[in-house]
């Protein structure tokens, strides 16, 4: 329902746990909008004008914004709602404790040790997140790949989807995808053209398929 709310902080309440309380002012409204700890700290302070990521939770009788720093944040967090047992308090919480690529990182090597380290994580959570989310998890540097990329050789954003849905159609898995852009993204070759870069990504990958 809202994908981001704009306005300028109105009050930053600490729970003195892992999650605490934003007020935005948004028009004279006021949005109670919770977020990880971490994140909110670095927000800003009452008065600054800010845009904060948004996921609405629904109930029966509740209804819960939580924020984010960035969408991919917003993304993990969907993810880890997807796991067995974990709710959007402890999905924030996790997400408040990583970056997004640590998280990843840590996921594919099964680190359950540095998983566990978010608060309310106990081993057995930290296990179903590894097992649930190890195949899933590369779909989250998308956009961070993306940007960079971008950064570096000049396309938009679409011309990165277009170059990943001509990879994706020649039957290349998400993460042999990162792997070409993010070393195109490394080359002093980069190029501005979609053909090119798709060419670049194809001698890439075919490389890899050869080791």
């Amino acid at each position: 329902m809202f994908a981001f709310l704009k306005g300028s902080i109105h009050s930053k309440d600490s729970t003195g746990g892992p999650v605490d309380r934003l007020v935005l002012d948004v028009s004279g409204v006021g949005f109670e909008v919770w977020m990880a700890s971490r994140n909110l700290a670095e927000l800003g302070t009452p008065g600054d004008d800010v845009m904060v990521h948004t996921w609405l939770a629904v109930r029966e009788n509740d209804m819960t914004v939580f924020g984010f720093s960035s969408k991919e944040e917003r993304k993990m967090f969907q993810l880890l709602m997807t796991v067995s047992g974990v709710g959007p308090r402890l999905a924030l919480a996790v997400t408040g404790s990583f970056s997004v690529r640590q998280f990843v990182e840590g996921v594919k090597s099964e680190d359950k040790k540095l998983i566990s380290q978010a608060p309310g994580v106990g081993q057995k959570v930290a296990q179903r997140i590894v097992l649930e989310l190890k195949s899933k998890v590369d779909d989250l540097l998308v956009g961070e790949i993306d940007g960079a990329s971008s950064e570096r050789t000049g396309l938009s954003g679409e011309d990165h989807e277009e170059v990943r849905d001509i990879l994706a159609g020649l039957g290349y898995t998400v993460t042999e995808i990162n792997t070409a852009l993010s070393e195109v993204q490394s080359s002093e070759a980069a190029s501005e053209d979609i053909e090119d870069l798709v060419r670049s990504c194809l001698k890439i990958l075919g490389s890899l398929s050869r080791k």
